[in-house]
């Protein structure tokens, strides 16, 4: 049988994992950002801004996670 202290042991550690995993992840998109954005200095391509859109809706997303992460933890 599971303790009350127990559960809420799980309870918070399971909170404190999905923080640290979506800010993680918020830094990872975030260097993905970097990274397309050194691509196309780089080199020119047709596409270079369809990239750079489609980097900057995947970092904003991201950061859209850790806010509700934030909001319903």
């Amino acid at each position: 049988m599971i303790q009350v202290w127990e559960q809420d042991l799980l309870l918070l550690l399971t909170k404190v994992f999905f923080i640290v995993i979506s800010l993680i992840y918020t830094v990872f998109a975030f260097m993905m950002l970097r990274q397309v954005a050194l691509m196309n200095k780089s080199f020119t391509a047709s596409l270079h801004t369809f990239f750079t859109f489609l980097s900057w809706v995947h970092f904003l997303a991201a950061i859209l996670g850790v806010a509700l992460v934030f909001i319903i933890l």
